[in-house]
C-alpha cells in the first residue's frame, strides 16, 4: 500500500478530465459574457455602484481600471479572449494565470454573481498549481515528457485541496436540503420548476402535478449530490464515477432549468477532481 509521499511523488495530473475541467470551467464563463449585456452584468440596485462593483479587493478587477463605456468593451474582449485561449487548451503553463484573473475579474465586478461565478473562481485558482509545470502546446495532448519532482507535491496537495472543496459545496448543499421540510417532503422541486424566472417551460407544467415525479426528481438530486460526494472521496475509478453522476445531476438541470453556466462550472469542478493518475508510467515518445 502506498504511502501518501510515495503517490505524491507518483502523481501526474495531466489527465483528459484536467482538460475537461480547464475548458469547461472557461466555457461556462464565455456564456455569461457572450449572452450577457452590460446592463444585466451591472444593473443599477438601490444604494449600489454604477457600473461593476469596485470596492476592497474588488479594484484589482479588469472591469474596475476603467470606468468608460470604451474601457468596459476592451475589457470584454480581452476577457473573452483569455477565456478562448483556456478553454481551447493552449499553453496550459502561460494560459492558467491570465485565465484566473478573467475568472476573478468578472465573479468580483458583477453585482449578483451566483453560486457558479464563486466556485470557478477558487478552480481557477487552484488550477494554476496544476498547469504551471505542464509544458504541451495544448492540454488535450498525452504527455510526451514525464513531469519533473519538483510540481509532483504541490500538484498533489492542490489535487486533494480541489476534492475537499467538492466534498463541502456538495455537502453543505446535501445538508442545506435535507433541513428544509420541503425536501424532506419531496415538494421543493416542484416549487423550484415553477419558479417565474428558472422554471420550466410551460408545455411542461402538467408534469409538475405527477407527486411521483416531483418526489422522485426532489430526492434524487440529494441521493446523486451524496453519491458524487462519497465517489470524489474514493479512487480514481470511483472519481470517474462520480464525474458521470455530476454530468448527469447537473445536465439535468441545465435542460429543466437553463443553468447554463452554473452546470458546467460545477461539472469542470468535479472533473477536476477526478483527474490526476498517482502511478509512473513510461513517458510516450513522440513519433519521428
Amino acid at each position: 500500500m502506498r504511502t501518501p509521499v510515495v503517490r505524491a511523488l507518483a502523481f501526474d495530473p495531466r489527465t483528459p478530465a484536467f482538460g475537461i475541467a480547464r475548458s469547461l470551467v472557461a466555457i461556462a464563463e464565455l456564456t455569461v459574457l457572450v449572452f450577457t449585456s452590460d446592463t444585466d452584468l451591472f444593473p443599477v440596485v438601490p444604494n449600489g455602484p454604477t457600473g461593476p462593483r469596485c470596492d476592497g479587493l474588488r479594484a484589482l478587477s479588469l472591469w474596475c481600471f476603467d470606468s468608460s463605456t470604451t474601457a468596459q468593451t476592451i475589457s470584454r474582449f480581452v476577457t473573452i479572449a483569455a477565456l478562448v485561449l483556456a478553454a481551447s487548451g493552449y499553453r496550459p503553463r502561460w494560459t492558467c494565470i491570465p485565465h484566473w484573473y478573467a475568472t476573478f475579474s468578472l465573479a468580483a465586478a458583477i453585482h449578483v454573481p451566483n453560486g457558479g461565478e464563486n466556485v470557478a473562481r477558487f478552480l481557477t485558482l487552484l488550477l494554476i498549481p496544476l498547469c504551471l509545470a505542464d509544458d504541451r502546446i495544448w492540454h488535450w495532448r498525452r504527455p510526451v515528457t514525464p513531469l519533473p519532482e519538483w510540481p509532483r507535491g504541490s500538484a498533489y496537495v492542490t489535487h486533494l485541496t480541489i476534492r475537499l472543496q467538492v466534498v463541502i459545496v456538495y455537502g453543505q448543499a446535501i445538508w442545506l436540503k435535507v433541513v428544509e421540510l420541503e425536501w424532506r417532503d419531496g415538494s421543493a422541486m416542484r416549487h423550484v420548476m415553477q419558479d417565474a424566472y428558472f422554471g420550466v417551460a410551460s408545455e411542461l407544467t402538467g408534469l409538475l402535478e405527477w407527486n411521483v415525479l416531483t418526489t422522485s426528481v426532489t430526492w434524487g438530486t440529494i441521493l446523486l449530490e451524496s453519491a458524487i460526494v462519497i465517489c470524489v472521496l474514493g479512487n480514481s475509478r470511483l472519481r470517474r464515477i462520480g464525474l458521470a453522476l455530476a454530468v448527469v445531476l447537473h445536465g439535468g438541470i441545465v435542460l429543466a432549468l437553463g443553468l447554463v453556466s452554473f452546470g458546467l462550472v460545477m461539472i469542470s469542478l468535479v472533473a477536476a477532481a477526478s483527474s490526476g493518475r498517482s502511478e509512473c508510467r513510461a513517458p510516450v515518445l513522440p513519433r519521428r
